[in-house]
């Protein structure tokens, strides 16, 4: 099949996916720039009720009006806002389908000459927000005949470390995929959640705002991000991918080989150090925790 051929094909099976998205509502965080615009703008192409959330006030409503979107402003740090947004949510819509925690920031520097302020600004957007968010539509889901799907945007860094100087970015993300592989456990088989992982992306994020009371970078450091950002996937792109590894059903959703490297590289590790240190044997289970669990809650059962 030639290039054109493959094009041809990729938008076919795009149109067959998004062919179950018409009428159905969804909330995206982080809606006003980068990839939660570029998810808004394609969830809007593919027939689906959008509600944008973001904190820029005026992006948002600029860009809520050209999509012909809903929109509100939320501080996904706040989890009162959150719940305000959810409770705006099935308000508007009676019920929400869908629900993407896209929100997120990032501080770059080495770790060891970080300070407390950055890293409680970066777990305050991009960790307690993740939370608060999959939490409040999560509750929404599980109450509704049809359930619900929820995506959550974890990052490359999620799956290894990939480079330094993103430390708290990194630590960060690595959070939010644990907060995802846990909601898959615990939540009912209606709601359903992914971890959108993407590599490098062309968004804004080099020029997020900072609180005032933390260090700003100069004109130099936002200039080599800007460059950096500036070499990677379109928005676009990766909102499709996004989008149809949701509708597939994904748990993990990737977006750039390169990535895979590092996601190998510590499993080898783990995998050499318990062959090494903690091998298989006949009572491997004995301090399973899992088992424990299970059998002191049978124990606990009444009758």
């Amino acid at each position: 099949m030639g290039a054109n051929g493959k094009r041809r094909a990729r938008r076919r099976k795009v149109r067959q996916v998004s062919l179950g998205w018409t009428g159905k509502s969804a909330v995206v965080t982080g809606a006003a720039s980068g990839i939660g615009l570029a998810l808004s703008e394609e969830l809007v192409a593919r027939g689906a009720r959008v509600l944008m959330a973001d904190i820029a006030e005026a992006a948002l409503a600029c860009e809520a009006g050209r999509l012909g979107a809903e929109h509100r402003v939320c501080d996904v740090s706040d989890p009162a806002a959150v719940e305000r947004l959810a409770a705006d949510a099935r308000g508007l819509f009676g019920t929400v389908d869908l629900a993407f925690a896209n929100a997120g920031t990032i501080v770059n520097g080495p770790l060891a000459d970080a300070t407390p302020a950055e890293f409680d600004f970066i777990y305050a957007v991009n960790v307690r927000g993740a939370w608060s968010t999959i939490a409040a539509f999560a509750r929404i889901m599980r109450e509704q005949e049809g359930g619900g799907r929820i995506c959550v945007t974890a990052s490359e860094h999620s799956l290894g470390l990939q480079h330094g100087g993103a430390g708290f970015y990194t630590a960060s993300k690595h959070a939010v995929l644990g907060l995802a592989e846990v909601f898959r456990a615990e939540l009912p088989a209606m709601v359903t959640i992914s971890a959108f992982c993407p590599g490098l992306v062309a968004t804004g994020l080099a020029d997020a705002v900072r609180p005032s009371h933390l260090a700003q970078p100069d004109d130099k450091q936002r200039a080599f991000g800007r460059a950096v950002q500036g070499q990677g996937m379109s928005a676009a792109d990766a909102a499709r991918a996004a989008l149809d590894g949701v509708a597939r059903g994904d748990f993990y959703i990737v977006t750039h080989a390169n990535a895979h490297a590092a996601a190998e590289r510590r499993f080898t590790e783990i995998d050499a150090a318990f062959a090494a240190q903690a091998p298989a044997g006949k009572d491997a289970d004995r301090y399973d925790v899992n088992r424990i669990v299970a059998e002191l809650r049978a124990r606990r059962r009444p009758g």
